[in-house]
């Protein structure tokens, strides 16, 4: 068979594949003509791409992952705890706790500036973002919405081909039936035509007979 053959079934008019047995048949059927089908690749151009609606970094995923089984470690304040100095403490002590309190002070200035800037332009970064992902949600409802219409449109068309073929199945089968009934009926007239020619032969034949043996 070749591979742009349509092929198409009739679920909406075959009503006789309620019947087990000629279901369990069919399927058979199908069974055999999909190991002749040339089948479909995963990665097959004609099959929508897996889309992640909300993609997450490797290290967020890494971290959700290992989350039931690894709880997440708190954030360690002592590193950010100005170091301890005493009158005993010698000058590289002293060097150390120094180069702390400025990593310290750095990180904190880093920090008061990160939550300026945050404070500033978060909340209408925020606002796009929702209005970013508002529009986007809506753009999906719409195309799955039209997806739906069309899965619609395509099971509607299929019933109406269907119902229709259908009717002309039933008028082609009709049609399929008168004629043998009117090629029995032929024939059976034929067979009762030759046999009544038979018994009109073997009349004729007894009459002229008759005949003969009068004239003699």
């Amino acid at each position: 068979m070749s591979s742009s053959t349509y092929i198409d079934s009739l679920p909406y008019y075959d009503k006789q594949l309620d019947d087990p047995s000629l279901k369990a048949a069919a399927q058979s059927l199908i069974e055999a003509e999909l190991r002749n089908t040339p089948q479909i690749n995963d990665n097959d151009e004609r099959i929508p791409k897996s889309i992640d609606v909300f993609p997450k970094s490797s290290e967020l995923s890494s971290l959700l992952n290992e989350y039931p089984k690894k709880t997440i470690k708190s954030i360690d304040p002592t590193k950010y705890q100005p170091p301890s100095i005493s009158s005993e403490s010698t000058l590289e002590e002293l060097k150390e706790a120094e180069k702390l309190s400025k990593i310290s002070e750095g990180h904190m200035t880093l920090r008061l500036e990160n939550t300026n800037l945050l404070s500033n332009y978060s909340p209408n970064a925020w606002l796009i973002r929702n209005f970013q992902l508002s529009s986007q949600v809506k753009e999906l409802e719409e195309s799955l919405n039209q997806i739906k219409e069309e899965i619609i449109n395509i099971n509607r068309n299929r019933r109406i081909y269907q119902e229709d073929k259908g009717k002309l199945l039933n008028k082609y089968e009709n049609k399929w039936q008168d004629l043998i009934s009117s090629n029995v009926q032929l024939e059976m007239a034929c067979k009762a035509m030759n046999i009544e020619v038979e018994s009109l032969k073997r009349r004729e034949e007894i009459l002229q007979k008759q005949v003969n043996e009068l004239e003699v």
